[in-house]
């Protein structure tokens, strides 16, 4: 893979030009301090190396916190007589223990701009990083999705993210003539956060002084009801070979990075999202995107699909797009128009799904369009392991659940019994 293949799959780069046929999405240029903080890397501890840095939201200026807890929506009286000894008194401000933390960042000015893309999309957006949205950190949600309302929630999700973290430290590195530049900065700078707002060239901000940027206003727009009900978005993370020690650190070289936030469509129908293969041009192959389900409607309605697939290849990508081999990913709604949702380079770290690159890469392929979904119930391919951190996994005699499971389930009974005494 070429860093030029891998750069014009960058959002920033080809939404401008396929808007009108994908989703309302505004871009915002990230500021050094926060791909830091991203990183793990924090100004004030750049001389620490005795532990790693605490995981700590950033400060919220707003005073939204992040995600409402489960609770809230599934009220239990009897478990939740005594909930502050969990979630804080009702009547006062939730708790915050790391209010006075010493390496606790501040970005005010990327919060309001994030927070005022949010409220022009709609109220939710679904973030997403120059190639990678954050869907391996959703378990941090409350709903379990990658729906965001507020700039403390993106803050979590990205902070908490594996397929963040593999776009700053291993995408651009992974390439076959990516060169690391001179001068480039393996650790934080000595100056603060909020002084390096605004350090970063303006590159892209085309929307106005905060830095909120989209494409330019020649565009044409799509109305609400014309873009697709879907939010997906890649994070290919196969099972890479190890990096060498220090792979995984984020190094400034000045590359900007980007924050996307695209508007939240609550209506999902992931057999409605297909990939497609793009070989010296040609369109090749076209996979079900969700490999890991099987959808009864689906092998009845490739007949439906294909042509429409084919249409939107030969009419819209194929003339436009720069690179000779790719993959981009659709969303085919119920009235048979197709919608643009992102591009990945060919090969690399993005999944082929219900295909092989080997497959993909044999020669002669390309002469007609195999379409594959999956046939039949057990015939699926295991998705992405990304859902929850293994460790929340072992629930094992004596592990930390275990544990957790126990005290609770005490705690519960002694509140029982109390109720018990009181009546």
């Amino acid at each position: 893979m070429l860093l030029e293949e891998l750069l014009r799959c960058q959002i920033h780069e080809w939404y401008p030009a396929f808007r009108r046929y994908s989703i309302h999405t505004v871009i915002i240029p990230l500021p050094a301090a926060f791909l830091r903080y991203l990183a793990g890397q924090a100004d004030a501890a750049a001389d620490s190396d005795e532990e790693p840095l605490p995981f700590l939201l950033p400060a919220i200026t707003s005073g939204r916190q992040p995600f409402a807890p489960v609770h809230a929506n599934h009220p239990d009286p009897v478990s939740l007589l005594n909930s502050e000894l969990f979630f804080g008194s009702s009547t006062e401000d939730v708790y915050d223990p790391d209010a006075d933390h010493p390496y606790r960042p501040e970005f005010p000015e990327l919060e309001a701009a994030i927070d005022a893309a949010i409220a022009e999309l709609g109220g939710a957006a679904l973030p997403k990083f120059n190639w990678s949205a954050p869907k391996d950190a959703t378990f941090m949600s409350a709903e379990g999705t990658a729906k965001c309302t507020c700039f403390a929630e993106v803050a979590m999700l990205l902070r908490s993210s594996d397929c963040v973290v593999h776009d700053l430290t291993s995408a651009r590195q992974s390439c076959e003539d990516f060169v690391c530049p001179e001068g480039a900065r393996r650790n934080a700078r000595k100056i603060s956060a909020g002084a390096e707002e605004g350090a970063r060239p303006e590159a892209y901000q085309i929307g106005g002084s905060k830095g909120i940027s989209e494409a330019p206003s020649g565009s044409k727009e799509t109305t609400e009801e014309e873009e697709d009900k879907t939010h997906s978005a890649d994070c290919e993370l196969e099972d890479a070979p190890e990096e060498e020690e220090d792979g995984d650190t984020w190094m400034d070289d000045g590359f900007q990075y980007y924050l996307a936030l695209r508007k939240w469509y609550q209506g999902l129908r992931p057999e409605s999202e297909f990939r497609c293969f793009v070989r010296e041009r040609k369109l090749i192959a076209v996979s079900q995107r969700d490999a890991s389900a099987y959808y009864p409607s689906l092998p009845g309605w490739i007949s439906d699909v294909q042509p429409k697939i084919e249409a939107f290849f030969e009419e819209v990508i194929g003339p436009q797009f720069g690179s000779n081999s790719y993959t981009f990913d659709v969303y085919v709604r119920t009235d048979g128009r197709v919608k643009l949702i992102d591009f990945n380079p060919w090969g690399g770290y993005t999944l082929p799904l219900l295909f092989t690159w080997e497959e993909l890469e044999e020669e002669g392929r390309g002469h007609e369009l195999e379409f594959r979904v999956v046939m039949q119930q057990g015939a699926v391919r295991p998705g992405l392991i990304t859902a929850v951190p293994y460790d929340m996994l072992d629930w094992c005699e004596g592990s930390g659940w275990d544990v957790f499971l126990k005290k609770a389930d005490e705690e519960l009974n002694r509140q029982m019994n109390s109720l018990d005494d009181d009546s």
